[in-house]
Order: C-alpha cells, then structure tokens, then sequence
C-alpha cells in the first residue's frame, strides 16, 4: 500500500447499495467505482479500502445515511494495483 490523498465520493442508491469512487489528486483519470452491498460493507470498506479512521468511517456512514451523498477529503492508506470488484460485496 502507498499514500495517495484524493477526495472519496459515495453516494447511497434506494436499494441500499453505496458506490464509492476515490479520485486521486494527481487527475491521472484511472478512477474505478467499488459497490458496497449495504451501509455496513461501505463503512468495512471506507477503513480497509481507503484508510479511514474508524472513527472517522463511522462519521461519514451516518452523514451518508442522512444525505444520501458524501464527499471527504483523504490522505490514507489506498490498495493500488488490484483490479476492484464491480459486483456488491
């Protein structure tokens, strides 16, 4: 894993799948959307994924559940070099 900082993007569907899309602050274009299944693997995903504090994951879960959309700045720990499921998980 490598520091990357960017802003993460999610946005909660009414059937309760969140997409999330990280875009990285260089603009190299390469973004690649991940779907969580529900709120729960988007929260497990905001800390594995994205190197979030839980703390902070958990914020930003609650800020998505009340505004169906959120968008945070982050500099974290991001997987890179691994194709990412486009199937929910």
């Amino acid at each position: 894993m490598r520091e990357t900082t960017g802003r993460l993007l999610t946005d909660l569907h009414p059937n309760g799948t969140v997409r999330m899309v990280f875009i990285v602050h260089t603009g190299v274009g390469n973004e690649c959307p991940i779907t969580a299944k529900d709120l729960d693997a988007a929260e497990i995903d905001f800390v594995g994924t994205y190197g979030l504090t839980p703390e902070r994951a958990s914020a930003l879960r609650t800020e998505l559940d009340r505004n169906k959309v959120v968008s945070a700045e982050t500099s974290g720990a991001r997987q890179t070099g691994k194709n990412e499921p486009s199937e929910p998980r």
